[in-house]
C-alpha cells in the first residue's frame, strides 16, 4: 500500500513538473493535472494540500538535483579544488541539455517571482538562501583564505555572482549557447574568479 502511494505521489509530481515547465504556476490547472493522472481531486489534495504545495515539493526535487551535482559530499584534495567546481559545472550544464523540462521550468521559476507572485518568490529566495549558506560553508572548507571575502566582495556576494552566471547561461542554454560554450565560460569564470590571472584589456 506504501509503495503504491508513493508510486501515486511519484507520478503527480512527473506531471506536474512538465505543466510548471510548460505553462507556469498560474497557467497550470489542478484539473488538467488531476485528468493527466488519472486520479479524483480528493486522491491528489490527499497528497498535496493544494496547488502551492504541490509546486513546493516540484521545486524541493529541482533543488535536491542541483545540490546532489554541486555540493561535494566530502573535502577534496587542494589540488583538485578547481577542476572540483568545473567538472561540477560542467555535469550541471550536461544535466539541463539533457533535460528540457528542467530549463523550462527554471525559467518560469524566475518568471513567476518577476510577475510578484509573492508566495513564489518568497520560496525562491528560501531556497536560494539554503543553497548559498551550504556553498558558502563548503567553498570556505575548500578555500580558508575566502573567509575574508574575496576583494569588496563577501563570500555570499560571491557565490551570488556565480548563481547570477549559472542562471543566465540556464536561460540560454540548448538556444544561443551550446553545452560546449557553457562549459568554456564556466571554466574561464572559475579560475579566473579564484584564482585570478593578468588582464586582457590592459
Amino acid at each position: 500500500m506504501k509503495d503504491n502511494a508513493q508510486d501515486t505521489r511519484t507520478h503527480i509530481l512527473d506531471i506536474a513538473r512538465k505543466h510548471f515547465a510548460e505553462k507556469g504556476f498560474y497557467g497550470t490547472s489542478i484539473d488538467v493535472i488531476v485528468r493527466e493522472a488519472g486520479l479524483s481531486k480528493g486522491a491528489l489534495y490527499w497528497h498535496f494540500p493544494g496547488k502551492l504545495d504541490l509546486y513546493r515539493e516540484v521545486l524541493k526535487q529541482e533543488v535536491e538535483r542541483i545540490r546532489g551535482i554541486m555540493l561535494p559530499s566530502e573535502a577534496e584534495e587542494p589540488e583538485e579544488r578547481d577542476g572540483l567546481f568545473i567538472r561540477r559545472g560542467e555535469q550541471l550544464f550536461d544535466a539541463m541539455m539533457n533535460d528540457k523540462i528542467w530549463r523550462m521550468f527554471s525559467v518560469h521559476m524566475a518568471l513567476e517571482s518577476i510577475r510578484g507572485n509573492k508566495e513564489i518568490l518568497e520560496l525562491n529566495k528560501s531556497i536560494s538562501a539554503s543553497l548559498v549558506e551550504e556553498l558558502e560553508s563548503t567553498l570556505i572548507r575548500m578555500y580558508p583564505k575566502l573567509k575574508n571575502g574575496a576583494g569588496e566582495l563577501t563570500v555570499k556576494e560571491l557565490i551570488r555572482l556565480f548563481e547570477s552566471f549559472l542562471s543566465g547561461v540556464l536561460v540560454n542554454l540548448g538556444t544561443i549557447y551550446s553545452a560546449e560554450e557553457a562549459k568554456r565560460s564556466w571554466k574561464f569564470i572559475v579560475l579566473r574568479i579564484l584564482k585570478g590571472g593578468a588582464s586582457y584589456a590592459p
